[in-house]
């Protein structure tokens, strides 16, 4: 049956990590629905967020319009219990949007993980009428990682769980406004790592790489961008500390002009993610004209040919030392790969209609 009707459909858009790429989707879903309306929280604070965000919500739950029917939720949060405190949430059609997924988090070890935060995106799940993914890898490690998550109940397993959320599951690209840019020439190497400031992004392995370079005499500078948290990795002000004359850059670009034109000085991006689904700052700053580095991990191998991808942090450490000796390199490099990354597949022209489809927006 058509989930979409006549009717001109009111949409409710909850953010509760109202911030960065979370921003970017929200308010292209708001300036793609001619009737919408946000209800949502900062992106600060995201382990409170996903704890107790519905109920930090209390307030603007009460001033939803009742002729709402359609409700866009990302991940970070509990969509059971926004359907427990609103009614006018518990009848709209419900669609949650992940952009990551707890159940694949990287730990130390199981002990440290917290089943709260898996916990809530399974019920989320399972609430919702329509669950979409920002990348395959994203929904298969999600769907494949249930049962194992379940079987930590100590009795009274639930089964066929993944199951159900597979049957409504797909996956919708993240929607980017991309224009390629052809690289400048750069006399030294610049290295930008675009990603959030927090230890699942892996910063201590760039710095290092980055230090070791340094140390071998190469020439280099580096920029490091993305968003700032309370609680900083040491490895930041250390790096900062000893190695500020090789900086170009430090901390994030306000402004997203600023930051965009900013990445078209770079010579190559590097990722050394360890918990990345997607990857929207990577594929911006190749879309600038960097040649990326990535992992050969994660939601890579999906959006990057071979020739982006390193197996081993001496790999990475090789591609960088010969961008540092022939910075011309990269624009070579660059030439050849970005025909094969998919632009289009990612860019606003043909996912607009994707997404209204899903909304049930007039064409």
């Amino acid at each position: 049956m058509d989930i979409c009707d006549e009717r001109s459909s009111k949409l409710l858009v909850v953010d509760m990590f109202y911030g960065g790429s979370h921003k970017q989707l929200t308010d292209f879903i708001l300036n793609l629905h001619p009737k919408s309306q946000l209800i949502s929280l900062p992106s600060k604070k995201w382990h409170w967020r996903c704890r107790v965000g519905a109920l930090q919500l209390l307030s603007q739950l009460t001033l939803l319009e009742p002729s709402i029917d359609t409700v866009f939720m990302s991940s970070v949060g509990s969509l059971p219990e926004l359907v427990a405190l609103s009614p006018v949430i518990a009848k709209a059609r419900k669609i949650l949007y992940f952009h990551e997924n707890q159940l694949a988090y990287p730990i130390q070890s199981e002990k440290q993980r917290d089943v709260q935060y898996g916990y809530n995106q399974i019920m989320s799940a399972l609430v919702a009428d329509t669950v979409l993914f920002n990348s395959h890898f994203n929904k298969n490690s999600f769907l494949q990682n249930i049962n194992p998550f379940l079987n930590k109940f100590p009795d009274y397993k639930p089964k066929q769980i993944a199951e159900m959320i597979s049957q409504k599951s797909s996956v919708l690209y993240f929607p980017l406004n991309l224009h390629l840019t052809i690289p400048l020439a750069h006399e030294v190497a610049h290295v930008i790592w675009p990603h959030r400031w927090e230890h699942d992004k892996n910063p201590g392995e760039f710095f290092k790489i980055i230090t070791d370079l340094i140390e071998e005499g190469m020439e280099l500078q580096v920029s490091i961008l993305g968003q700032e948290f309370q609680d900083v990795p040491p490895c930041f002000n250390d790096f900062k500390d000893k190695h500020s004359d090789k900086i170009k850059q430090w901390g994030r670009l306000e402004s997203r002009e600023d930051y965009l034109k900013f990445l078209q000085t770079g010579t190559v991006v590097v990722s050394t993610a360890l918990h990345e689904f997607f990857g929207v700052s990577m594929l911006e700053a190749t879309a600038a004209g960097c040649f990326p580095l990535c992992p050969n991990r994660l939601a890579y191998p999906e959006i990057y040919p071979s020739e982006c991808l390193y197996n081993t942090p001496n790999q990475l450490t090789k591609q960088l030392r010969q961008f540092c000796k022939h910075p011309g390199l990269a624009r070579k490099k660059w030439d050849r790969v970005v025909e094969q990354i998919q632009f289009e597949k990612f860019s606003l022209e043909s996912l607009t209609p994707k997404y209204k489809t899903v909304l049930c927006i007039n064409p």
